[in-house]
């Protein structure tokens, strides 16, 4: 007999991550024994009664757990792995077929989609239940679309938002982007189109080639949802690896605004707006998608994709190829602000130096020091007014200066000190210049110029998308408006400003960004467990959010599909009884089958991460640190590191060590309020969105802890 192929499916992946490092053990052994004992001596494998598939049968992993499996020739599809019960519901009603449309092999999950249906709605009478989502559409027109049959009555039930996610979460691929398209406000034409035609199989399939699962396990179709393989080590390698799919699968909602009609394009820049994990990257990732698609024909030319850190930029790059393949990414430029600003700056001198925010604070006291006190501002009051003033409206005179608004800034200013002020500016970059020095929001007033006086067509682009809107700076705005010249799907902008962490403050309008009718807000949660994110909402206080345009924003109907634990919050007499827990917090982790590497410990200062590093070496727990502009090293290791450097990323587990009254606000981050109100209640807000940041990184599991007295942004919370 030739040698038998284990396939699992994504939905076990899925369920075998969700179990404990004990079970996982016994899963892989498990799979070891089937690989070994194909026919399953052993392993008491059941038919369940009554199941929908007769190739159905279920396996004991131990007391607690069986596997559901299924038979195909000499091929063994291990389809979940669920508590007893769970397991033979999951049995009774599952199965694999072959897709008529595309030739790929699906799973069936009939109780998944059951369930799904009940999902956020409660009883009605008869006469009051909301109409079906697909009731437009026809099953002859549905079964066409590439929706198995047996799905069809299941999703006529869906009544509710909250229960067609749920569905989508365990529906076969094509009909998961079936039905979100249709939802969307797709004509089946229009779906066909843009969905089936495109994984259509090669030639028409015969009822022969639906019931040929070896010619079907070789499909892209296939590949997508199931791993092939005949390795055990390899397959375990398969089920350990951390799941990005969040990454580049769309919900209803998020494809609604990626995919808009070629025929209907946005009128002018658009802005998405939601809390952490919303998926705003994803819809990032699939605007571009579709404006480089050739048969969608929403393109005009070229495209950029643009984020606030390098970092950022770097994982854009990667996760667009793996959305759209490198050849069609090689189309895109993917670019962080900085270095788009560079390439259109140029400024003079081979390799100047650049400037950081602490490096500028440093010179302005510099120069401060030098005036022997006989200047009224300090260091941070100057560091702003230069850069939320001067380089945001781009002045550069002085009597540009002295007609400029200072809307937002909360210390008043006569003439007489706006004359100072401009002279300290003045002598300011004047040394900077000397040094052939150079800050990074002055490179972006820099390159806005050159771009607002003109630039050549090879230059521009037709299409700008933006993530991490929220951290950009006006003179970035300015430069996006003039790198995209006016018209239809010009400028896409992500962001949140509950996530802002650096001082950068704007309104769209003003800068030539006109978002009016065409903003949009992302509210469900698909990473991250109702527990964590209602600790994290507690950490913003009462705070008000602005909207990038002069509005209010909040989290109103911000919201989980997940289920988790509590969050941890905890405070201990010293720090070494915290670094203590810390270090047995970590170890426990990693004892119920969390990996190293999906764990991070985060810290306000560089400092107290290097406390919580040495403590997890010394304790024989692996550790790295992950530094400022460096993507986390790969292998098997807990990742430290601030609370800045957390954008972007995201753990199965989180612990935010430190978070004192000392620390948290970081008091040399805050401006005091006799100088300027306005500015200490801005610094505190991006205080607390920090930690917020941080917090929000966690997806299963998050520890918050303090020796000493807690933070004030736990109050409420701490006990």
């Amino acid at each position: 007999m030739s040698e038998i192929k284990l396939v699992p499916s994504d939905a076990f992946k899925k369920a075998y991550q969700k179990l404990d490092g004990t079970v996982q053990k016994l899963v892989s052994s498990f799979v070891h024994t089937l690989q070994l004992d194909p026919n399953g001596y052993g392993l008491n494998l059941k038919k369940p009664e009554g199941a929908r598939d007769p190739r159905i049968r279920t396996a004991r992993v131990n007391d607690n757990f069986r596997a559901v499996m299924l038979r195909e020739g000499n091929d063994l599809y291990l389809l979940t792995v669920m508590e007893h019960d769970k397991a033979y519901k999951f049995a009774e009603n599952a199965s694999l077929d072959i897709n008529k449309v595309s030739g790929g092999i699906e799973l069936l999950d009939l109780t998944g989609l059951k369930d799904s249906t009940s999902s956020g709605t409660s009883p009605v009478q008869p006469e009051q239940a909301a109409a079906g989502f697909f009731d437009h559409v026809s099953d002859a027109d549905l079964a066409r679309l590439g929706v198995a049959e047996a799905l069809i009555p299941m999703l006529r039930e869906l009544r509710s938002e909250l229960a067609l996610i749920s569905a989508c979460e365990v529906l076969p691929k094509l009909a998961r982007d079936v039905v979100s398209a249709l939802h969307s406000g797709m004509t089946p034409e229009q779906v066909w189109q843009e969905v089936t035609v495109h994984v259509q199989a090669e030639t028409p399939l015969t009822e022969a080639d639906r019931s040929d699962f070896q010619t079907a396990l070789t499909r892209s179709a296939t590949l997508e949802t199931f791993v092939v393989s005949s390795d055990v080590a390899e397959l375990e390698e398969q089920l350990l690896r951390p799941f990005s799919e969040w990454r580049i699968f769309l919900h209803p909602q998020q494809r609604k605004l990626a995919y808009r009609p070629a025929n209907r394009p946005y009128n002018g820049p658009v802005r998405v707006t939601g809390g952490p994990g919303t998926g705003k990257t994803v819809v990032a990732l699939h605007r571009v998608a579709a404006l480089v698609d050739p048969e969608r024909g929403e393109g005009r030319g070229r495209v950029l994709l643009t984020t606030f850190t390098t970092t950022l930029s770097d994982q854009l790059e990667r996760l667009l190829k793996d959305l759209i393949g490198a050849e069609a990414a090689s189309n895109v430029v993917v670019r962080n602000i900085d270095k788009v600003a560079m390439s259109v700056a140029k400024p003079a001198g081979t390799s100047p130096a650049f400037q950081g925010d602490l490096d500028l604070l440093n010179r302005w006291q510099q120069l401060l020091a030098e005036q022997r006190g006989t200047s009224t501002f300090d260091a941070r009051f100057l560091n702003s007014e230069w850069s939320q003033v001067v380089l945001a409206q781009g002045i550069q005179t002085r009597d540009e200066y002295f007609g400029a608004r200072r809307r937002g800034r909360g210390r008043r200013v006569n003439r007489a000190e706006r004359a100072e002020i401009w002279a300290l500016i003045e002598a300011f970059e004047r040394r900077l210049e000397d040094d052939h020095a150079i800050g990074f929001k002055q490179l972006a007033a820099l390159a806005a110029r050159v771009a607002e006086g003109g630039l050549e067509p090879r230059q521009q682009f037709a299409h700008i998308v933006v993530d991490e809107a929220q951290d950009l700076h006006a003179a970035h705005w300015r430069l996006l408006r003039a790198l995209a010249p006016e018209g239809p799907n010009d400028l896409f902008v992500c962001g949140d400003t509950h996530q802002r962490i650096y001082d950068n403050r704007v309104t769209l309008g003003s800068l030539g960004v006109d978002i009016r009718g065409r903003s949009h807000k992302l509210t469900l949660n698909y990473r991250t467990t109702r527990q964590i994110l209602n600790t994290a909402g507690t950490l913003l206080g009462r705070e008000a959010f602005d909207d990038l345009d002069g509005g209010a924003d909040d989290l109103a109907g911000y919201r989980s599909v997940l289920i988790g634990r509590d969050a941890e919050l905890v405070g201990y007499p010293s720090q070494q009884t915290e670094l203590d827990a810390l270090v047995e917090r970590v170890a426990n982790w990693q004892e119920s089958g969390i990996l190293p590497q999906d764990i991070a410990v985060v810290a306000r200062t560089s400092a107290l991460c290097d406390g919580a590093l040495g403590a997890l070496r010394r304790a024989g727990l692996d550790a790295v640190r992950v530094d400022a502009g460096k993507a986390p090293a790969t292998g098997a290791n807990v990742h430290v590191m601030t609370m800045h450097r957390t954008k972007g990323l995201e753990y199965r587990a989180v612990a935010v060590v430190g978070v004192s009254d000392r620390t948290v606000p970081m008091p040399v981050a805050v401006t005091d309020e006799a100088v300027d109100p306005l500015q200490h209640a801005q610094d505190l807000r991006a205080e607390r969105s920090l930690l917020f940041v941080a917090a929000t990184r966690a997806r299963e599991a998050l520890a918050i802890s303090w020796h000493g007295a807690p933070s004030p942004f736990l109050a409420g919370s701490a006990s």
